[in-house]
């Protein structure tokens, strides 16, 4: 598929949803957020944050807000990491776009 063939989501960003869930590395804990819990720390044995869902999970998964976790050394098939790289500008890929 080619990037940024559909409309980019509320914060300007293309084709963030259904590929792979996304490991994060927030270690996971109950809502409410609280930064002094320990959730931010990178290193630790705890459960990681995978958020979003695959090609594999059912629709209501597919979006940033849905959260599950996973052993850091747990292989899972559908969950991966997104690599970012600098294109061309937002306003030349919407060129030609309906």
């Amino acid at each position: 598929m080619t990037p940024g063939r559909y409309l980019p989501n509320a914060w300007g960003l293309f084709d963030m949803h259904g590929n792979v869930a996304e490991w994060t590395r927030t270690v996971y804990r109950p809502y409410p957020y609280n930064a002094a819990d320990g959730r931010e720390e990178p290193a630790g044995p705890d459960r990681r944050v995978v958020r979003g869902g695959s090609w594999r999970d059912r629709p209501q998964r597919a979006t940033a807000s849905y959260r599950l976790s996973y052993w850091p050394y747990q292989r899972v098939f559908n969950v991966g990491f997104r690599i970012v790289c600098e294109g061309r500008a937002v306003s030349e890929i919407m060129k030609g776009q309906p």
